[in-house]
């Protein structure tokens, strides 16, 4: 028998291991290749190239990080002098240029050009005192320019060569105009805006009328054009998607002082909470949080100089977490209303909307009041379903936890039509052959969506909302919009995201794919679903991601009820055997009849929420609460093994001499320890399955897990019977290793 239950075992784990072992090297998304793009600088031309303190920083370094960042690489900057770098990059020992190069014809004899990303032009720069006034005024003065510029070019052109100082540096120039060692420079315009921010005894003389507009751009090997277009793909996005102009806005609102950071210097960190089950607005990518929300908090962090950290949680738990200060930020699609107010605050709206029904497209429901008698769902705590309530009278309202589960009722036939939101009704309908939209809730107002905040927390909302004006303002939260409404129904990447631009590019193969697709077998139809659940974007991550804090939570939360139910068995057998101890054994009592007598997720939910209101630490939080639950049955397990050992031995040891500390720990725990330990491991497997509802305080466990891969592929199937085979397979691996516990503990008596 233990050998078919070893082989049956061995032949469960084999079957996980190699679908794991298929997951990762079927995965159709690429890796990030490593890859460190060496790029060279000379860091003294604010305020494109500088630094503070350690850091580059400037216009350049910025656009760079952020490009690299879209191409999914890493970037190393090296100092070299501005004309040194000229010969580095055709000699291959950097990758990149970047240093404000202006583009012209004889540079690109020698290297190649990005796309041009500032326009500047040539002026004077010279104490506030001077007498310049026009640029024949130059004549005869003495001028610095750094040599190999366009200004030392302009200069060379105009003026005799014996009045005009080439420096290696901007600073030397700098300094030959402090020391009066120099009557003038001439320089680009941006970069004289910054240098007279630095020194306020300089001035700027726009004077140069002939000198023409210029661009600058980054600089490539000419060897190297792969890397040219594919940075210039890049460089475009970031323009197209705002990141570009956000960086430069950064630079100017600082007055391109040279002592400003970087743009991505944070001050902080923002933690979001989301339900990524509400496409278009949250949803998740492979392993990224995508969606109109998300992106909008992304610019939003961009905006503000702080790292925005998303987080899971079920809809309706959102705003309780904001109102303990859980998080900083609520963000999935919250409809502005008076309930809402009185809970949390809102931020200016971004996104207006009305409620819809999605049905069956066979569906003959032509009216609301079509819907008398009838099923119908929508997400717990929505506007669905308040709207459903006040006026859909006569109707069977069905509250699912998320909107995928309301979804997949219509689908299923459980009900009639899911009240949700307009633009979530388009993409799920998008995704979904077979639905369409009934426009027919005639009496639906117009919403607007909003972020929400803790109340009292003003710091926060005015850092968020101010941002969020601005955004709308400059018309970066309609092109996030825009771009995710160009895209409803599919499974694109975030809009601040590299591989954005590349899923457009993608697209029409795809569909032309799915135009030639023919009819298959069943099993190639069970092989493409199991690629599209678990392959396509890494979702296969979310089960081992579930998986690995599902052992983590049911081992700590385990040694934890064993250590409670040890504790409690003990001061409960002692009140027993000797009636001491009466007040602890009352409150034992009362602790094992409460834990007994209330649901575990409510438990959950009120040790998260309320015992451990102040804090964030969720999977130990988790532990603590599946611990504190199984404690009072581990109490109950232990005491009974200590009752069933007969009252003789104890009156033996006594007779000894011994006492009831010696009598317990040398006699009496050993043999009970040998009669519970088969409850004990079902205690421990109980434990295991329990832990299944630690998702309802955001927690990524083995079945939220499950449940994120239903969400966004709305195949029921696949994922649950995964996650139940992962439950099943850890479940017989722990019956077999309590079975040769139980064994080697009987064998020794």
């Amino acid at each position: 028998m233990e050998k078919r239950q070893l082989i049956a075992i061995v032949a469960v784990m084999s079957v996980i291991c190699l679908l794991g072992t298929s997951l990762c090297i079927s995965s159709d998304v690429e890796a990030d290749d490593g890859r460190t793009l060496i790029v060279e600088t000379s860091p003294d031309f604010a305020p494109f190239d500088y630094q503070v303190g350690k850091e580059y920083a400037g216009i350049d370094m910025d656009i760079v990080r952020a490009v690299c960042n879209d191409m999914g690489c890493k970037v190393e900057f090296r100092t070299n002098t501005f004309d040194s770098i000229l010969m580095s990059v055709p000699s291959g020992k950097c990758d990149i240029g970047a240093s404000g190069f202006s583009i012209n014809p004889d540079r690109e004899k020698q290297v190649d050009f990005s796309l041009p990303y500032a326009e500047i032009n040539q002026v004077v720069v010279a104490p506030k005192d001077t007498t310049i006034q026009t640029k024949e005024d130059l004549e005869g003065k003495i001028i610095s320019v750094q040599n190999g510029t366009t200004g030392a070019d302009y200069a060379a052109e105009r003026y005799s060569t014996s009045n005009i100082k080439f420096q290696k540096t901007y600073s030397d120039v700098l300094l030959d105009l402090n020391t009066g060692k120099a009557d003038a420079e001439i320089v680009d315009s941006t970069v004289a805006l910054a240098q007279c921010a630095a020194n306020p005894n300089l001035t700027v003389l726009d004077i140069l009328d002939d000198s023409p507009v210029e661009q600058y751009g980054f600089i490539f090997s000419k060897e190297n054009t792969a890397l040219r277009d594919e940075f210039n793909e890049s460089l475009q996005h970031i323009m197209d998607n705002g990141l570009y102009d956000m960086i430069m806005e950064y630079y100017e609102d600082n007055g391109y002082s040279a002592d400003t950071p970087s743009f991505f210097t944070t001050k902080g960190t923002l933690v979001v909470e989301t339900s990524p089950d509400f496409p278009p607005f949250d949803n998740m990518h492979g392993q990224e949080y995508v969606g109109i929300d998300m992106d909008i908090m992304r610019a939003i962090g961009y905006q503000i100089g702080y790292n925005i950290e998303f987080r899971q949680n079920t809809f309706d738990s959102i705003v309780l977490s904001v109102q303990q200060g859980k998080c900083d930020v609520g963000a999935s699609g919250f409809t502005i209303d008076d309930d809402r107010k009185e809970q949390v605050d809102f931020s200016t709206p971004y996104a207006e909307i009305h409620q819809v029904l999605v049905v069956k497209e066979s569906t003959n429901i032509e009216s609301k009041e079509d819907l008398k008698g009838k099923t119908v769902t929508s997400q717990l705590g929505s506007s669905g379903a308040q709207y459903a309530t006040d006026h859909l009278p006569g109707t069977n309202l069905v509250a699912q936890k998320d909107y995928t589960t309301a979804l997949l009722d219509v689908i299923s036939g459980k009900a009639i039509a899911e009240v949700v939101d307009s633009t979530v009704a388009e993409a799920q309908v998008a995704a979904n052959d077979g639905l369409k939209i009934l426009d027919i809730l005639d009496d639906a107002e117009t919403e607007y969506y909003g972020l929400i905040f803790q109340k009292g927390d003003t710091a926060t909302y005015n850092l968020v909302n101010d941002a969020l004006e601005k955004l709308i303002e400059n018309g970066t939260v309609d092109k996030i919009i825009n771009y995710y409404s160009s895209h409803i129904g599919e499974d694109v990447a975030s809009f601040y995201s590299g591989d954005a631009a590349r899923d457009d590019t993608d697209g029409d193969d795809t569909d032309k794919d799915d135009e030639e697709e023919e009819d298959v077998g069943w099993w190639q139809e069970l092989k493409d679903r199991f690629h599209n659940d678990f392959l396509k974007n890494d979702r296969y991550l979310y089960i081992f991601e579930g998986l690995k804090n599902t052992l983590i939570i049911t081992v700590i939360a385990l040694i934890i009820g064993l250590i409670i139910g040890s504790v409690v068995a003990m001061v409960r057998s002692t009140h027993d055997m000797t009636g001491k101890l009466k007040i602890l054994n009352a409150i034992c009592h009362v602790y094992i009849t409460v834990i007994r007598g209330t649901p575990v997720m409510v438990q959950l939910l009120l040790i998260y929420y309320v015992v451990f209101a102040t804090s964030d630490q969720g999977i130990l939080i988790a532990s603590v609460a599946f611990g504190v639950n199984s404690g009072a049955y581990v109490a109950e397990v232990v005491r009974s093994g200590i009752t069933a050992v007969p009252k003789g031995q104890m009156e033996a040891c006594r007779s000894l001499g011994m006492n009831n500390r010696m009598s317990m720990t040398n006699v009496i725990l050993p043999q009970a320890i040998r009669n519970i330990t088969p409850a004990i491991g079902n205690e421990g497997i109980s434990l295991l399955k329990e832990t299944s509802v630690a998702g309802y305080i955001g927690l990524m466990d083995l079945t939220r897990g499950a449940d994120i891969i239903r969400g966004q592929t709305y195949d029921a199937l696949l994922p649950i019977l995964v996650a139940a085979a992962i439950y099943l397979a850890i479940v017989l691996v722990l019956t077999y290793v309590i079975r040769r516990v139980e064994k080697r503990l009987n064998d020794a008596y």
